[in-house]
């Protein structure tokens, strides 16, 4: 089994964006303290604008704090993406459609149309290549495990014609 796991580099993000977005909250304190002109009005939306903020980086750090340490593991016969300490979701590859790696996430397409992206890799182009390569060799030694699915739908396509 190769395993995966999740960069340190994204903790580090979330929380230099949680700082900066600490600093210009004070800053706009101090200026509203300062500067009297201020109507109720820009401070109800501004204070708005601050606690979305707030929210949503709180919420990337509860996620990436949930996800366990090792991210993604890939034996012979699939990948297993650990969602969180307790969940983890199995991937064949006699399922696998295609495999690919968008904006350092790795991307699987299904052919039961499902899209899995999995974030927060640490070697994120290291894990494509090895994804790959298990996924053709999957293919290599067992043609007749992925194959099978295409070889029904195309029997039933005839049939419905």
């Amino acid at each position: 089994m190769i395993t995966f796991e999740k960069s340190k580099r994204y903790l580090f993000y979330y929380v230099g964006v949680l700082l900066v977005t600490i600093t210009l909250f004070i800053s706009w304190v101090v200026m509203i303290v300062k500067n009297p002109g201020s109507t109720s009005g820009d401070i109800v939306l501004l204070s708005l604008l601050f606690l979305i903020l707030f929210g949503g980086e709180i919420v990337f750090l509860i996620v990436y704090l949930v996800r366990p340490k090792i991210v993604l593991t890939i034996d012979e016969e699939g990948v297993f993406l650990h969602l969180t300490k307790k969940k983890t979701k199995a991937v064949a590859f006699s399922n696998f459609g295609s495999v690919g790696n968008m904006r350092r996430n790795l991307v699987i397409a299904t052919k039961d149309s499902e899209l899995y992206v999995i974030r927060f890799l640490k070697d994120n182009k290291k894990a494509e290549e090895t994804l790959k390569a298990m996924f053709n060799a999957f293919i290599t030694n067992h043609p007749e495990r992925y194959f099978a699915n295409i070889e029904d739908e195309d029997k039933q396509k005839r049939d419905q014609n």
